[in-house]
């Protein structure tokens, strides 16, 4: 079942957020990624993303490649809701 995650970092910074993605968005989405969206907020960024599955999500998540590029930014922790998704549709 495909899921939807939104992370809200509050204290984050859009350059945390372009340090982080050279490595681990912009060269490609990862596995089981269908869409990926960074919206600036009032106090930090939001994170807008539609997995295929959960353990798409989690195995990205949790490997050691995100977790050394959100590390080394020093990006504060997000704030992450996940809900499954009822439809999906795209404009392929």
């Amino acid at each position: 079942m495909a899921m939807h995650l939104i992370a809200n970092i509050k204290g984050g910074t859009l350059d945390q957020y372009d340090k982080a993605s050279e490595t681990i968005i912009k060269p490609g989405l990862p596995d089981g990624l269908l869409h990926h969206v960074c919206v600036p907020t009032e106090d930090g960024f939001m994170v807008i993303e539609t997995w295929e599955s959960e353990k798409a999500m989690q195995d990205f998540t949790g490997g050691e490649k995100f977790q050394k590029a959100t590390g080394d930014t020093g990006m504060p922790q997000p704030d992450i809701t996940v809900r499954p998704v009822h439809h999906v549709q795209s404009a392929k």
